[in-house]
């Protein structure tokens, strides 16, 4: 079933931990984004949402919280209104048990229960950010992953995904502790050793297929990089392929 758009006066923090469906939010026109567990999204004050699971329906927690903190923690960047949905791995298990603590807290009747109740939601926006961070940086190894065999630029690459070169390297560096170029040249090679290996393609088609047109350069490359040539790289994985020549 469908939740009626809203316009919220607080903030708001949904956990999905299992199912999925879609968060619709802004002003007109609107944005819908899809919503696939494990992941959170945050509703903002002053700015309609709208959510609904699909068919099968989802598994949520949730947490309404407001107070100059929160605005604290938006200015920040933790909580972003361009990019209300957080893909979470496995920080979601952390969520969880800060859900529960909060629960627990909420329920218990102590006198104390609203502080520990904010010092938990402020437990809540700062693991969410951790885990914002963690999708960040899997989102731009997974982009590296994809386009390395490209005949791009680290300048070319981090205007695609709309950063600059010095942030592009601060965060592959924070994810893999590798320049940009270095870890484009590990996945070209890595990928390199995988068609000599699996597939019977030259050494000339597989330079091409990684992004080098110059056989001979692949080679060199090669040779200097895993300590053995192409060819003596897949005689040592059990395969030869007749004629082949570096």
């Amino acid at each position: 079933m469908e939740f009626d758009g809203r316009v919220l006066n607080c903030y708001g923090l949904m956990l999905v931990t299992r199912g999925a469906g879609w968060l619709e939010w802004g002003d007109r026109p609107r944005r819908r984004l899809p919503v696939r567990a494990p992941a959170a999204f945050v509703v903002f004050p002053g700015l309609y949402h709208a959510y609904q699971p699909d068919q099968t329906g989802w598994s949520e927690r949730w947490v309404l919280f407001d107070g100059p903190a929160a605005g604290a923690h938006e200015a920040l960047g933790g909580l972003d209104r361009e990019r209300p949905v957080v893909p979470l791995g496995p920080g979601v298990r952390e969520l969880l048990r800060i859900f529960d603590r909060l629960a627990l807290a909420v329920r218990s009747g102590a006198a104390h229960r609203d502080v520990v109740a904010a010092a938990l939601v402020h437990q809540l926006l700062a693991q969410l950010l951790v885990g914002r961070v963690d999708a960040d940086l899997s989102q731009v190894v997974r982009y590296l992953d994809e386009h390395a065999v490209q005949p791009l630029t680290v300048g070319e690459h981090a205007r695609r995904l709309g950063l600059d070169e010095a942030a592009l390297r601060g965060e592959v560096q924070r994810a893999t502790g590798a320049t940009p170029k270095e870890y484009i040249l590990r996945a070209r090679l890595s990928r390199a050793k995988r068609l000599l290996l699996a597939t019977d393609h030259s050494v000339r088609e597989v330079s091409r297929a990684v992004g080098y047109h110059d056989p001979a350069y692949f080679t060199r490359l090669f040779s200097r990089r895993v300590g053995m040539a192409p060819t003596e790289f897949r005689r040592a994985g059990g395969r030869e392929r007749p004629g082949d020549l570096d």
